[in-house]
């Protein structure tokens, strides 16, 4: 049985990192994160207005405004920053008309912790080009609060934050990504992170596997102990699959019960590896639900990989799901791999699973 394929740095991929990534909305330099969420200024503990940002760092960063991930946001962090496609970018662009080191910004005054950031934007030698506010980039030249940055088809707009409205904007992002009961993942967001692994898969023909988990019987306990102690139930199952999972993979709530798993860079006998790490976690947690006996649950998990067979995400999710039921209706607490795959081999033996 083959394991978790390890990333190669020589290939193309995007970075695991979803902490700052927001969904299709652009941010202008005016508003912060607080604000889109908020739907206005942020009122928060009276926010971070006035005299008290005079004591905070500002930091350059670089949001997403056409192209790739609307949104997305990368706080410059170091001296220098790589822009381009390769894996080890400091800012990742996954589009193919950007070169693998195609451009850097070189924060002139980063010893400087009281300074506005002052950065330099260089063309690497770039195929195609650097362009800032639609002309085309001499050598390097200085940017500015507001500029806009165009490498291949990618929009990036540069902006200069205080330290203290970005921790905020952090928070915020969390709050509006992730559930709030179980802190995984949200539908919506999982599914587009689906939508970029699928496409990052075709275009680079890099596996990736997914799971569908389903608590066995969640019925009866919210019928015998309640919604609350169900509601504790779901959180501790959450807990048990993230304990599991590499960083990297992401684990969002997909329906009531159900959790999905995305796993990328990961083969099929991999992802039957992971699911029944998961499987076998749960077995073994006692759930404590204000009972004198602490209760088992269980959970059945579908397992599908992609490897070229299937033509949109949403089959992905079809199969996984058929093999979740299939999973139910031959006992549960089990892991079923999807019709078609090569399942012969039975993931018990791994001695990583004993």
């Amino acid at each position: 049985m083959s394991s978790p394929i390890t990333p190669d740095p020589h290939q193309d991929q995007e970075s695991p990192d979803s902490e700052n990534r927001l969904e299709h909305r652009t941010f202008h330099s005016s508003e912060t994160l607080s604000d889109v969420i908020m739907g206005g200024k942020s009122k928060m503990g009276g926010g971070v207005s006035g005299g008290s940002q005079l004591s905070a760092r500002r930091l350059p960063v670089l949001i997403t405004l056409d192209g790739g991930r609307v949104g997305e946001r990368f706080v410059l962090s170091k001296k220098r920053s790589i822009l381009g496609r390769d894996f080890q970018a400091d800012v990742l662009v996954s589009d193919g008309e950007v070169s693998r080191r195609h451009a850097a910004i070189e924060w002139v005054n980063f010893d400087d912790k009281v300074a506005i950031p002052d950065c330099l934007l260089l063309d690497i030698k770039s195929t195609n080009g650097t362009f800032v506010n639609n002309r085309v980039l001499q050598g390097s030249r200085t940017l500015n609060d507001g500029d806009q940055i165009r490498l291949g088809k990618t929009l990036l707009g540069y902006y200069v934050k205080d330290e203290r409205v970005l921790e905020l904007d952090r928070e915020l992002l969390d709050m509006a990504l992730r559930d709030e009961l179980t802190g995984v993942y949200k539908r919506r967001y999982f599914i587009n992170e689906l939508h970029r692994e699928f496409d990052r898969s075709r275009r680079y023909r890099r596996p990736f596997g997914l799971l569908l988990l389903d608590i066995d019987h969640f019925k009866n306990v919210n019928d015998e102990l309640g919604h609350l102690r169900g509601d504790e139930a779901l959180k501790t199952v959450a807990d048990v699959i993230r304990s599991t999972l590499r960083e990297g993979d992401i684990c969002g709530r997909y329906g009531g019960e159900e959790f999905v798993i995305l796993l990328p860079e990961t083969d099929r006998g991999g992802a039957v590896i992971a699911a029944e790490r998961i499987r076998q976690a749960l077995e073994a947690t006692s759930f404590k639900l204000g009972t004198e006996t602490p209760r088992r649950i269980t959970a059945s998990i579908g397992i599908a990989a992609q490897d070229g067979t299937y033509q949109d995400k949403m089959d992905v999710i079809e199969a996984a799901d058929t093999a979740l039921y299939s999973a139910k209706r031959l006992g549960r607490n089990r892991c079923e791999v999807a019709v078609g795959a090569d399942s012969s081999t039975d993931p018990t033996d791994d001695p990583a699973l004993a």
